[in-house]
């Protein structure tokens, strides 16, 4: 489903409602965002209309792109980002990628392309990951995007339920707007980096 642009955000404390939503956030509100990534992000599931409903509601400009069956390796060697970064300026840049890599047999292989996307990305940006929502269990790829994405910020989706779409992966708008609102609670501080992980 598209959301409002004010759909779960909090009305104005003027109108006797919660606080203002960019109050809650740890930095001032992002003036561009720039998300892009694989199919995940954008033609199949909802994660991103239901994101850019609630960036619009903090008064940003949002910007999406993605590639169908692109794998990180291949997004590395790619210029698109570079190109995007260049054409938005985005201050906040928010990379969903590695579904295309959850069955890869050596997922260690890529952690240097995974710290090359997050350094271009994150240069003088703030800059999350968003992993995959793995529909079965990876073999590996989520770990190597936690232990080397950095000085991007992790949001790690694999452990949540979502609803998905007839082929069992991508997720359907309700599914996407579900991941968008964990995503979300982490951004603004007030979920967990892990949502759904069993406890030990």
């Amino acid at each position: 489903m598209l959301l409002d642009a004010s759909a779960g955000l909090a009305s104005n404390a003027l109108d006797g409602g919660a606080p203002d939503p960019a109050a809650t956030l740890a930095a001032p509100a992002p003036k561009v965002v720039l998300h892009l990534g694989d199919s995940m992000v954008g033609g199949y599931g909802g994660v991103t209309k239901a994101l850019e409903a609630r960036f619009k509601g903090l008064g940003a400009q949002f910007v999406r792109d993605w590639q169908v069956s692109v794998s990180i390796a291949t997004f590395d060697h790619e210029k698109k980002l570079q190109e995007l970064l260049a054409k938005h300026h985005p201050d906040l840049v928010i990379l969903t990628l590695g579904a295309n890599d959850v069955f890869v047999p050596f997922p260690s292989s890529l952690a240097a392309n995974v710290q090359s996307v997050a350094r271009k990305a994150s240069a003088g940006r703030t800059c999350y990951w968003m992993t995959p929502p793995v529909w079965k269990k990876d073999t590996g790829i989520v770990d190597v995007i936690k232990k080397n994405a950095a000085p991007c910020k992790v949001f790690d989706s694999s452990n949540m339920k979502i609803a998905r779409g007839g082929d069992g992966i991508h997720p359907t708008d309700t599914g996407g707007a579900t991941w968008a609102d964990g995503f979300w609670a982490y951004y603004q501080g007030t979920g967990p980096a892990t949502p759904g992980a069993p406890t030990p």
